[in-house]
């Protein structure tokens, strides 16, 4: 076997390492598959995080770096629709982050998830001048876009969000994308649309589903996708698709960057706009103020939340896998799938994926094809594809 997924991982406590902030608790488009407004607790939040919360939340971070002399501690702006906080406070909390930065010996990178409608030359600025990367949510072309992203109006969006990526792109701003794959049209479309934007950086995600919901197959669709990044890869790097690099880094037992893929603790926590403290924001997927807490950034420091019960459960269940998953032989690159879709009303989290099928048949087709590619140098230089070599063996 080329990947050995049966040993277990020992994982072991470590501070916060990063936040994601909710800056904003509306959207100003209709956004029909978001996991945010599954929850009508969201509507209880604040609109917008106010003057207070944000000095209370960099003193909080302020202390936290200190605290662990963390090197780095990276932090995502989100929402709903964080532009909606408008550019002044995106400069306040960046000037605020560069003088923590200045006292404290740690780099503290931006990053900002939007749905790219409010993009104008403004906020263009502050996101070069701050230095802050942008993901922007586009659903590749229009035909597939506008079906899920529209205005309150019943109309798309795409125009201008393409429009946005587009200004985005010509400038000195690190930029990527943010798809939600749509099974129902091949990925050649995703593809050819972002190569034509001149996005390089992309993701095509798996639709948030739970395991009580019966979402359509998608082994197919990445199974393509692969098929389609292997080729334009084939000599010289052309597109960072991130899905397909998390499960080829997780396949070659490293890693993964993201939480979807691999065996890991999801260890981030989410900072709302009232400056409360819950676990990863789309776990509200499961709706009924299912991530609500009493912690707040007020009474506690950030890696106090490390004791809060749906804090501690969500990072228990995250490594904690159902006995299918344990005894799987993917179990390590897959670690049982992102954590909301293994979610039932009966189980919690005690479930394989909801895309369990679709898992293990994209990470087969994908090991057989690393496989076939990759070589082993033996003694006296002779190249040997592993393969081979295995049934040598």
């Amino acid at each position: 076997m080329l990947f050995d997924d049966s040993n277990p991982v020992a994982f072991h406590d470590q501070p916060i390492t990063q936040l994601l902030v909710k800056v904003a608790a509306r959207c100003n488009i209709d956004y029909s598959y978001c996991y945010w407004f599954r929850d009508a607790a969201v509507y209880d939040k604040p609109k917008l995080m106010s003057t207070g919360v944000l000095h209370q939340l960099l003193q909080r971070i302020e202390e936290h770096v200190a605290r662990y002399s963390l090197v780095d501690f990276p932090i995502v702006l989100h929402g709903g629709e964080p532009l909606l906080w408008g550019v002044e406070n995106f400069h306040r909390f960046a000037e605020g982050c560069e003088r923590i930065s200045s006292r404290t010996g740690c780099d503290i990178p931006i990053a900002v998830t939007t749905n790219g409608v409010l993009i104008d030359d403004q906020w263009l600025d502050c996101f070069e001048t701050r230095n802050i990367s942008v993901a922007i949510s586009l659903d590749g072309p229009a035909h597939i876009h506008d079906l899920h992203r529209r205005t309150f109006q019943g109309t798309g969006t795409h125009a201008a969000v393409e429009r946005a990526a587009r200004m985005l792109v010509s400038r000195d701003i690190c930029v990527s994308a943010l798809a939600v794959c749509n099974p129902a049209y091949p990925p050649e479309q995703y593809v050819a649309f972002f190569t034509a934007c001149g996005i390089a950086n992309y993701d095509i995600m798996i639709p948030d589903a739970t395991v009580d919901e019966k979402p359509a197959s998608i082994a197919s669709f990445y199974n393509g996708l692969f098929d389609l990044w292997l080729t334009a890869n084939r000599t010289a790097p052309t597109a960072n698709i991130r899905i397909v690099s998390d499960m080829i880094t997780a396949l070659l037992g490293n890693n993964s960057p993201t939480e979807g893929v691999g065996h890991k603790p999801i260890e981030l926590c989410t900072v709302m706009t009232d400056g409360t403290v819950e676990a990863h924001d789309v776990l509200r997927i499961a709706g009924d103020g299912f991530t609500r807490t009493r912690f707040n950034i007020f009474d506690h420091a950030i890696d106090e939340v490390r004791n809060e019960p749906r804090w501690k459960a969500a990072r228990d269940a995250s490594i904690n896998l159902c006995e299918k998953c344990r005894q799987c032989k993917f179990m390590n690159a897959c670690g049982g799938g992102y954590l909301p879709h293994r979610f039932s009303k009966a189980n919690g989290y005690d479930n394989p994926s909801v895309y369990c099928d679709d898992l293990y048949s994209m990470f087969e087709n994908m090991q057989s094809v690393l496989e076939s590619h990759l070589y082993v140098s033996k003694p006296g230089g002779e190249r040997v594809n592993v393969r081979e070599a295995l049934t040598r063996a």
